[in-house]
């Protein structure tokens, strides 16, 4: 399984972080390599359907990206498939003394041609993760 587990610690209240990472709406404006989505079925809470697409290791595919946990604060995860991976992502929130330290994590099963560059893949996760959390970041913190 490919994985990377990055996190950051924000100047802002965990509220206005969820505001802004659970909002499907708003996804392609800090998630890295994250597309406009084509659809959305739902707020980005529990049952949130969101098809769309990503880019990962600078090869663009379709997403769909299904919210299953929202615990609003402390942790949201999206189960994700794709024609070459499928997998979920999982944020959780540590309120801190002035802000927040909001960790990233991916895990994926690849197939085909992704499996065989795995490490490639892993190490495209591990830029994306930071990216992603500079992003949000500095969004939060605007």
């Amino acid at each position: 399984m490919a994985s990377a587990e990055k996190n950051i610690v924000i100047n802002a209240p965990p509220e206005k972080i969820w505001d802004l990472v659970k909002d499907p709406t708003r996804w392609h404006t800090w998630f890295e390599g994250a597309l406009q989505p084509k659809s959305i079925q739902g707020d980005g809470g529990v049952g949130t359907i969101v098809e769309t697409g990503v880019t990962v290791a600078n090869i663009p595919m379709p997403a769909k990206i299904t919210v299953v946990e929202a615990v609003p604060c402390v942790r949201w995860k999206g189960e994700f498939s794709s024609p070459a991976s499928e997998g979920h992502q999982l944020w959780m929130y540590e309120k801190m003394d002035g802000g927040t330290k909001l960790t990233f994590r991916i895990e994926a099963n690849l197939s085909g041609p992704a499996k065989l560059a795995e490490g490639m893949v892993v190490k495209s996760f591990e830029q994306m993760a930071d990216k992603t959390l500079s992003n949000v970041k500095a969004m939060a913190e605007a």
